[in-house]
């Protein structure tokens, strides 16, 4: 099984991705936008094409390569959803598209809503416009695609209880 969890930065998905893996012993695929700034590439709302297609081509080498079952933070899809915001260039756009439209492939997608203010990790845009932007387009673009999902919300507690009975019941289906 294939999980992806979506949202805008900062609205829980690292806490609630590790703990279901924990949970379900899956394995888990971080958000790859902490190594992109650890190796000193432009994120957030500046980030420029080079940057995304970096990002892009390693999340494409950590989906393919770990074993399944796993749950990733974030999706391919986020690389469409924040590239509107910086890349103006419609061309290269496209291009991030169809390259997402032919990877992006999950089993199950989580959706987290924003609860709570953006935690200051001195990683994200502590931007509340920026983070409000991102799940609007983010929204707009699993509806305009088609894509099923199911929204998680409350504390962290609840948001894991509730995927980890939603993935219990799709397994035993």
């Amino acid at each position: 099984m294939k999980i992806a969890v979506v949202g805008a930065h900062g609205t829980g998905k690292t806490t609630v991705c590790r703990e279901i893996a924990k949970k379900l012993k899956y394995n888990y695929i971080p958000d790859i936008v902490a190594e992109a700034f650890r190796l000193k590439f432009t994120i957030n709302e500046e980030t420029p094409p080079e940057s995304q297609f970096w990002i892009l081509s390693k999340q494409i080498e950590l989906e393919r390569n770990t074993p399944s079952p796993w749950i990733m933070e974030k999706s391919l899809w986020d690389n469409v959803v924040y590239g509107s915001f910086s890349i103006k260039d419609k061309e290269v756009l496209s291009v991030i598209q169809k390259i997402v439209d032919a990877n992006a492939k999950y089993d199950l997608v989580f959706y987290l809503p924003i609860e709570f203010p953006i935690p200051d990790d001195g990683l994200r845009s502590l931007n509340a416009d920026f983070q409000k932007f991102v799940d609007g387009k983010l929204l707009e673009y699993l509806k305009s695609h088609a894509i099923k999902y199911h929204t998680l919300t409350g504390d962290n507690d609840k948001r894991v209880n509730s995927a980890v009975k939603i993935i219990r019941k799709l397994k035993s289906s």
